[in-house]
């Protein structure tokens, strides 16, 4: 056996140990994070405002083999210290799961996942890989604190606003607080209208766009454009579910056609950031 047959041979042995090990920890790994992920089927499934969660690891998976010929470039430099980045995150996913501490387990869960990429592969492919496994936060709901926090002031900004259009229609309309009056109903702006939850479902979307974006204006505009996005379509969910309670009675603000709303609203969301994106790619030349 000459030496060159002899290098292709140890090569290869390692290039199967390698698989051998990834396979083994993607296993333990799922093992570990089982009760989380059920869970967040759980909540994807019973929860309408963020079944985009179904869409986000595909998404995420689209996203590396886009990069697959960068990262094939790469070296392979597998670095230890990856491991105790995946110990401190274990550590924490295991208290957080016992104190309930949701949101913490959430977090640990990516940096195990970035922890065990330096470990297997390196840095430089962790940097190609970090928007990638980031992408994966949009599975998880929105913490409850900063959920309160910030839609109250957005549903009674939406109610005010939507009051202001129904009137303009000529329709009687009085508003106190996140309630709509109108002459033979009353309307409240819950949570899923409040703009916030749609925000969500559309920044995951423009994330997308700017990842295949290949001009830094592009990517920042598609990211900013997602909030006015997000407040123009339940202003107008609001406004015409008022304007159509008006006449039919409140019971079409619920039930069926208040989910199709929402499915609708968020597939016309998508519409426009594909559209957008496409026009400002062919706007100007592109980097490459």
């Amino acid at each position: 056996m000459n030496s060159r047959t002899a290098i292709i041979e140890a090569r290869s042995g390692l290039e199967r140990a390698n698989k051998i090990k990834i396979a083994i920890l993607s296993f333990l790994v799922v093992l570990l994070f089982a009760p989380v992920l059920i869970n967040l089927i759980g909540i994807w499934s019973s929860r309408d405002d963020y079944s985009h969660g179904f869409f986000v690891i595909p998404i995420a998976l689209y996203m590396v083999w886009v990069k697959r010929d960068e990262l094939l470039r790469f070296p392979s430099r597998p670095s230890g210290m990856g491991l105790p980045v995946v110990a401190c995150a274990t550590a924490i996913y295991v208290v957080s799961t016992i104190t309930k501490f949701h949101t913490l387990s959430h977090i640990s869960m990516i940096v195990v996942l970035l922890g065990l990429v330096v470990f297997l592969a390196g840095w430089m492919v962790t940097k190609a890989l970090l928007l990638p496994v980031c992408f994966l936060l949009f599975m998880f709901p929105i913490p409850s604190a900063y959920y309160v926090l910030v839609t109250n002031p957005l549903k009674l900004f939406i109610t005010k606003i939507s009051m202001e259009i129904i009137h303009l229609m000529n329709i009687p309309v009085y508003r106190e607080g996140n309630l709509l009056f109108l002459a033979s109903t009353q309307l409240e702006v819950a949570e899923a209208c409040s703009g916030i939850r749609s925000l969500y479902s559309y920044l995951m979307l423009a994330c997308l766009f700017a990842f295949l974006s290949e001009k830094r204006v592009s990517k920042m505009v598609l990211l900013i454009s997602t909030a006015p996005l997000a407040f123009l379509v339940n202003i107008v969910r609001v406004t015409g579910t008022g304007v159509l309670a008006n006449f039919f009675g409140s019971d079409i603000a619920h039930g069926f056609f208040h989910q199709f709303t929402g499915l609708v609203l968020f597939v016309l969301g998508f519409v426009v950031l594909f559209l957008e994106y496409h026009f400002l790619e062919s706007r100007s030349p592109s980097r490459r």
